[in-house]
């Protein structure tokens, strides 16, 4: 196990990919494409299915390269009948039109994205310059009509693998990811009359697949879903802390577009040291835990990167560059990165709490008086989150963090 200390961390962005300012995506069926390392090339098709298990949701998509040749990839995540399945940390899928780099290596080859030219979540245009964005949030959206993903009910369900994890002493990963719901409840249940609150139970040997479960386990062995029947595993990059897979309804023509099926998290405990006790060469899990749990609630990154995913809020108003985030975005809970040590990410900000709102049916319930009343989204549901938006990020005086990092840096 290796310990990123000393530098920081990107939640699930491959960091030789983002210093050049590309999207990594899986590895293709063709062992290589030709002789020169690299070959411009454009998405021509992409189709979506799930894979032998039935468990995990697959895109093939076919690139033209320069030459004319074709190479299909094959990606995870996309939309299959009405449901949709995304992984947290990856950037958004390829789709047509997309402009790649194709790179030939020792496990095939693999597409980058050079430019977007097409999709709902896609990185700024020509327009944009670092900084821009002016949403405190970003929020998860499905693939086909743009809506953004919710849970109907602020009571929500996980299972913890009782297995948990060698890599920490006795039972105190699970008093980790304790400490980081409560966070989230306490948050929410600060800002508003509701709250939002999580009922969980450890199991022997939790499931593992598509069967409407909330569950969060530890791989110790390998980072990769293990294999199934005839389907390989399904591997994470090896710089992501954790993923969350989510599966939602898919579907612009229903009135649950966008809902929130199951999320599973998966922490990275054979790539990272993790800690409980803030140590400054480990990452903090309770920071880990409370950044998932944004994730499974629906939330995004709160900061966008060139040529990656670049979220929104609930009016579609775009997060700032993460280059140029100001201190309360840093110190967010929803900030895409964190220094090894540092536990200001344990605890939800007023700008992850705004975010909240929007994403969990009850999570605040404003107490209106004078004739005010909340309306309704497109959808159908309480745009709660319109209404508190001013409420939190304008009204709500930011706290400080008392948890500092030991050299007493931000995260950066």
């Amino acid at each position: 196990m290796t310990t990123r200390a000393g530098s920081s961390v990107r939640w699930g962005a491959l960091a030789v990919m983002c210093a050049v300012g590309f999207a990594a995506h899986d590895v293709a069926a063709m062992p290589t494409v030709s002789t020169t390392p690299t070959v411009r090339g454009w998405v021509e098709a992409t189709t979506s299915r799930w894979d032998a298990s039935g468990e995990v949701i697959v895109t093939d998509v076919v690139v033209r390269a320069a030459d004319g040749q074709r190479v299909t990839i094959t990606e995870h995540g996309g939309s299959v009948d009405g449901i949709g399945m995304s992984v947290s940390h990856r950037d958004p899928n390829l789709v047509a039109g997309d402009e790649v780099e194709l790179v030939a290596g020792r496990q095939g080859v693999r597409a980058r994205r050079a430019s977007v030219r097409s999709g709902v979540a896609a990185a700024p245009g020509p327009a944009s310059v670092a900084g821009d964005g002016v949403a405190r949030y970003g929020l998860q959206r499905t693939s086909r009509s743009g809506r953004p993903l919710y849970h109907p009910s602020g009571s929500l369900r996980f299972v913890y693998d009782a297995r948990g994890t060698a890599r920490i002493e006795g039972e105190r990963e699970w008093a980790a990811f304790d400490e980081a719901f409560t966070a989230w409840e306490v948050a929410s249940a600060k800002q508003a009359s509701g709250s939002v609150h999580f009922l969980r139970e450890r199991v022997p040997d939790a499931p593992d697949g598509h069967d409407g479960i909330n569950t969060i386990r530890f791989r110790d062995d390998t980072w990769c879903r293990p294999a199934t029947g005839t389907a390989p595993p399904v591997c994470h990059s090896p710089e992501a802390v954790a993923v969350t897979r989510t599966l939602y309804v898919d579907d612009p023509a229903s009135p649950r577009d966008g809902e929130i099926l199951e999320v599973d998290i998966e922490v990275n405990s054979v790539d990272f040291a993790l800690a409980v006790d803030g140590r400054p060469a480990a990452i903090d899990l309770a920071s880990a835990a409370a950044h998932e749990i944004g994730h499974a609630l629906g939330l995004e990154h709160n900061c966008g990167l060139e040529n990656g995913a670049w979220p929104t809020d609930q009016s579609e108003a775009r997060v700032p560059n993460c280059e140029s985030a100001d201190r309360e975005l840093l110190e967010a809970t929803m900030y895409f990165q964190v220094q090894p040590g540092t536990v200001t990410m344990r605890s939800p900000e007023a700008s992850d709490l705004a975010g909240l709102c929007t994403v969990v049916e009850g999570a605040c319930v404003p107490d209106v008086t004078g004739g005010c009343s909340a309306g309704a989204d497109a959808g159908g549901r309480s745009s709660i989150g319109s209404i508190l938006v001013g409420l939190l990020v304008g009204a709500v005086m930011r706290r400080r963090r008392r948890d500092r990092s030991p050299t007493g840096t931000a995260i950066a």
